[in-house]
C-alpha cells in the first residue's frame, strides 16, 4: 500500500503521526517511506517540503521528499545516520510551514499569471521554474515580444484577481479524458489520476489547469505578484517574477536600497532618476576634460622623453620613464608614440601603482623575449611581441631591479 498523501486532502496540515514502512540508505543516511505523510514531494516545478521526523531516538531533519510516480510512495531523505530508522517505527512528521506556504503562494501565482498571459494575449506557457530568488515562465507568442505596457497590464490584472479573493478548488479525476469536463487552459494528455486546479467559478474560471502541486484555498492568500523583468529566450518571453512573501521581501529590500541611494545624492527617491541623469552629464563632461588633459600630458611627456634621449653626451640606447600621473593604458599609447619617432631604442615605462613595466623597442631588442627571460628572475610575469611587451611584479623594488638589469644591457 502506497503512502497516503495528506497534502492532497489538506494543504494546511503541517504535522502527522505515521509508521515507517521501508528504509533504504544512501550516502550514509536513512531514506524512508511511511504509511501517511504531509510532505509534498518535488514535482510539477515545485520544490519539495522540508522539515523533521521525530522518534524515540531524537529529531532528525528531512531535507527533501520525492516520489517515483504520483501513485507511489513518498520517500523522505533524512540527515539521520544509516540504521537510525527501521520499518515499524512510529514517527511524527513535521514540515517547515513557512517554506510550504511560500511555495503555495508562488505556485498559485504562477498559474494565475500564465492564465492571464493566455487570456490577454494568447500566450502559451512553455516552461516554468521556481528558483530561490525568482520564478520564471517562458511565454510563447509565436516570436512576438511583450511590451512594457502589456507586462504592466498583466501584472495589474493578476493582482486584481488575487485581491478579489477568488476560491481555489482542486478536483481529482481518475483519468485524463474525464478531466476535460473542466475548461482546462492547457490540454496535456496524462496517464493515471489527474488533479485540476481551478481559480474562481468552475463555470467561468479565472484559470483552470492540471497540476499536482499545493495551492492555497483562496487567491487572496497569494498576497501579491510582482514582475521583475522580461527577456527574450529562444524566441519566447522569459518573465522573471515572484509572489507573496518572497515578492514582498524583494520589493521591501529594493525600496530600502532606493532610499539609501537617494540619500547619497541628497534627493528623494522620486527625483533620483533626474539626479542620475544630471550626474551622467557631469561625468561625461569630466571624461571629456580628462581626455583632453591626458592628451596634453602625453604630448608634453613625449617631448620630455625624446629630449632626454637626444641629449648631448648620451650614449645608451635604453631609456626608462616612471609616472603615476598617467594610467597604464595612457603609458601604452605614449610608448608607441615615442618609439615611432626613434631608432634603435629600448624604452621602459614603469607604473609604480600597479607594479607594471611596459617595454617598447624600435631596434633589435626583442621585448617579448626579454620579459620571458628576465622578468622571472625578479618575481615578475608577462609577455608580448618583439616591439612591445608587459611585465607585472609583486613589488616596486623588484620592478626597479628588472628595469636596472635591462638598462645595463644597452
Amino acid at each position: 500500500m502506497s503512502t497516503e498523501r495528506i497534502y492532497r486532502k489538506d494543504v494546511y496540515c503541517i504535522s502527522n503521526e505515521a509508521v515507517v514502512t521501508e528504509v533504504i540508505q544512501k550516502n550514509g543516511s536513512d531514506i524512508f517511506t511511511c504509511d501517511a505523510s504531509c510532505f509534498y514531494p518535488e514535482g510539477g516545478g515545485q520544490p519539495s517540503d522540508a522539515g523533521t521526523a521525530a522518534t524515540e531516538k531524537g529529531v532528525f531533519d528531512i531535507v527533501r521528499a520525492y516520489d517515483e510516480d504520483l501513485a507511489g510512495d513518498v520517500w523522505h531523505v533524512t540527515d539521520a545516520p544509516a540504521g537510525t530508522f527501521s520499518a515499524g517505527d512510529r514517527v511524527v512528521l513535521s514540515i517547515d510551514r513557512d517554506r510550504r506556504f511560500r511555495n503555495m503562494q508562488r505556485h498559485l501565482g504562477e498559474h494565475m499569471l500564465s492564465g492571464t498571459m493566455d487570456s490577454l494575449f494568447g500566450g502559451v506557457n512553455r516552461g516554468f521554474h521556481m528558483g530561490d530568488e525568482y520564478i520564471t515562465i517562458d511565454i510563447d507568442l509565436d516570436g512576438r515580444m511583450l511590451t512594457e505596457e502589456e507586462l504592466d497590464l498583466a501584472e495589474r490584472t493578476v493582482n486584481d484577481a488575487i485581491w478579489a479573493d477568488l476560491p481555489v478548488t482542486v478536483t481529482r479525476f481518475p483519468d485524463y479524458e474525464s478531466s476535460l469536463s473542466l475548461p482546462v487552459r492547457k490540454k496535456v494528455p496524462h496517464e493515471g489520476e489527474v488533479s485540476v486546479v481551478t481559480v474562481g467559478d468552475p463555470e467561468d474560471p479565472y484559470d483552470c489547469i492540471a497540476c499536482c502541486g499545493t495551492h492555497p484555498s483562496r487567491s487572496s492568500e497569494v498576497g501579491l505578484l510582482s514582475i521583475y523583468k522580461c527577456d527574450p529566450n529562444k524566441g519566447m518571453n522569459r518573465i522573471f517574477f515572484d509572489c507573496g512573501i518572497a515578492a514582498w521581501e524583494k520589493l521591501s529590500a529594493d525600496s530600502r536600497m532606493l532610499s539609501d541611494i537617494a540619500k547619497k545624492y541628497s534627493c528623494s527617491p522620486a527625483d533620483l532618476a533626474s539626479r542620475l541623469d544630471l550626474e551622467a552629464e557631469n561625468i561625461s563632461s569630466l571624461k571629456a576634460r580628462l581626455a583632453a588633459l591626458s592628451a596634453y600630458a602625453k604630448e608634453n611627456e613625449k617631448e620630455r622623453i625624446l629630449s632626454g634621449i637626444s641629449a648631448p653626451g648620451r650614449k645608451t640606447r635604453a631609456a626608462c620613464y616612471t609616472t603615476e600621473l598617467l594610467s597604464v593604458d595612457d603609458l601604452l599609447k605614449l610608448g608607441f608614440s615615442v618609439i615611432s619617432e626613434t631608432e634603435d631604442l629600448l624604452l621602459l615605462m614603469m607604473h609604480p601603482e600597479s607594479f607594471t613595466c611596459l617595454l617598447f623597442s624600435s631596434g633589435d631588442a626583442k621585448c617579448g623575449a626579454l620579459v620571458k627571460e628576465r622578468a622571472p628572475e625578479f618575481g615578475g610575469r608577462g609577455g608580448g611581441r618583439d616591439d612591445n611587451a608587459r611585465a607585472v611584479f609583486t613589488s616596486l623594488k623588484d620592478m626597479k631591479a628588472f628595469a636596472d638589469a635591462l638598462g645595463a644591457l644597452r
